[in-house]
């Protein structure tokens, strides 16, 4: 049964998490609470009968919009045996719900796979050669 849920940047999942993240991608921003004195979401993770299948983490940057900091979707990363079963896009709807829960005024992304936030209402709102950044509708 599928659990998606927030964690402590304590959590064990995140050790597994962040080396699928390494395998993934060559630089991950390390795991903070905070940046310039603002905090940063707690990591979200999707679990499988306890077995880590994915996870989401955030960080901030400057928004494109406000020019102030803002909290951006960092990375999202699924199992690929566990991929096409709608776990990103779980992951996604979870962090929306999570920003707008704390009060922040957007989500953002920067990606090059606009497909997977589109489908969920997101508005591209900078296209950049190959990646784009999006804007989530609901916060």
């Amino acid at each position: 049964m599928l659990s998606v849920q927030w964690v402590e940047c304590e959590s064990p999942h995140l050790v597994e998490l962040y080396q699928w993240f390494e395998n993934e991608w060559d630089d991950v921003e390390p795991l903070n609470s905070t940046k310039n004195g603002k905090a940063i979401p707690n990591p979200i993770i999707a679990l499988n009968e306890d077995q880590l299948i994915g996870g989401l983490v955030f960080s901030r940057f400057l928004s494109p919009i406000t020019k102030e900091q803002a909290v951006w979707i960092n990375a999202v990363f699924v199992k690929p045996e566990n991929r096409k079963q709608g776990v990103s896009s779980q992951l996604i709807s979870r962090a929306e719900q999570w920003v707008k829960e704390m009060g922040e005024p957007e989500l953002l992304v920067y990606t090059h796979i606009p497909e997977l936030y589109t489908k969920q209402s997101w508005q591209i709102i900078e296209e950049q050669e190959d990646h784009f950044v999006l804007k989530s509708s609901l916060v």
